[in-house]
């Protein structure tokens, strides 16, 4: 018997670069999956102090959270209570962002490549992604204008990922206004996904707009930067003429009592930050300053953990050349618009970097 499933979903494949595994994995260094090995919150182990097996007995009710957030964010921007959405990590936002907004055949502007599940969510909705390509003869470098060019009247969202996931470079926050401005005139709401927000200056992050316009919708995580991924927590900044509607759809018990007790304490080290991209570009710059034969680096941000390496030679399957040498990677493949001969990057530790180089000088000699 066929079942009666949704049709946009059945015709789809989606793209996902998660991995699931019920043994050891097959590398010995991960530099593919986008969580913190660099440098990790110096309050981590103190905030596992306070947990208790009563916090699993009842639904997840406290506000800490919320308060730590708004207390982080209050140099930036003043939020309450009702533009603040929990959510387990920053895609399960998005997924609720789409099903605020989307019906089956409406259009979302995005530029390629970025986060590709977001795009096949989309897709899933019975709606269009109109994917603006980042110019390899441009080093893939983001253009405003290009962005500009493309928006219609039809597109009901754009989505932005800053800092950019694969190649790691971060849009001017000048450059996300002038995309704000357009769009508010047109009454398209603006999502700028900052899952590698905490790797770029908060004077660059998307809530310095936030009072000043009503149709940026921004999503943060604390799987990168604050080296939680496995707490499974995010939350989105969202107007307040949205609260009641994203009310209809949220789950009210998103993030587990223990996810909140401990996200609450870990934001509060906020000098934590301005290290880890210190740290990160230091180990980054060792790559980025190597003279490579084959290999290029796509524009992007020293401070941010990963980039987008591509081989000259398109037949070179990238991830699969740092498979053999076991070490994980993300393939191109796994990104709209980009091939295997290109693969996502991120920086591994320090103890890990002198192997890392050593195999990609092997991978760089690959004709």
């Amino acid at each position: 018997m066929e079942l009666k499933i949704n049709s946009a979903i059945k015709s789809q494949t989606k793209v996902s670069y998660a991995i699931e595994s019920a043994g050891p994995l097959p590398y010995d260094i991960d530099c593919g999956e986008g969580i913190n090995i660099v440098m990790i919150p110096r309050g981590v182990e103190t905030a596992f102090d306070g947990l208790t097996s009563k916090m699993l007995c009842a639904y997840p009710h406290s506000v800490d959270i919320k308060d730590s957030i708004i207390d982080y964010w209050k140099d930036y921007t003043a939020l309450n209570y009702k533009q603040i959405v929990l959510c387990d990590g920053s895609i399960s936002g998005l997924y609720l962002i789409n099903r605020l907004f989307l019906e089956p055949g409406d259009r979302v502007l995005g530029y390629v490549p970025q986060f590709s599940e977001y795009e096949t969510d989309v897709k899933m909705h019975g709606c269009t992604f109109d994917g603006v390509p980042l110019r390899a003869e441009n080093n893939y470098k983001f253009s405003p204008v290009d962005m500009l060019a493309a928006l219609r009247p039809e597109h009901k969202l754009i989505y932005l990922d800053n800092p950019n996931n694969p190649t790691g470079q971060v849009i001017p926050l000048k450059e996300i206004e002038a995309l704000l401005q357009a769009a508010q005139e047109l009454g398209t709401a603006v999502v700028v996904d900052e899952a590698y927000g905490d790797y770029m200056p908060r004077q660059n992050a998307a809530a310095n707009l936030f009072a000043k316009y009503d149709n940026l919708i921004i999503v943060k995580t604390f799987s990168k930067g604050f080296g939680l991924a496995g707490l499974r927590a995010g939350y989105l900044l969202l107007p307040e003429q949205l609260s009641p509607y994203m009310g209809n759809i949220t789950n009210p018990y998103c993030m587990s009592e223990l996810s909140r007790s401990i996200a609450a304490k870990i934001i509060r080290d906020a000098a934590f930050l301005p290290d880890l991209q210190e740290k990160t570009a230091a180990l980054k710059h060792l790559l980025l300053t190597h003279s490579w034969k084959h290999i290029s680096i796509a524009e992007t941000a020293e401070s941010t953990s990963i980039c987008l390496l591509t081989h000259s030679n398109p037949a070179v399957d990238l991830a699969g050349e740092f498979a053999k040498r076991r070490i994980l990677v993300i393939s191109g493949n796994d990104f709209y618009t980009i091939g295997k001969n290109s693969a996502r990057f991120r920086i591994p530790s320090a103890e890990d970097m002198p192997k890392v180089l050593a195999a990609l000088e092997e991978i760089d000699a690959i004709d």
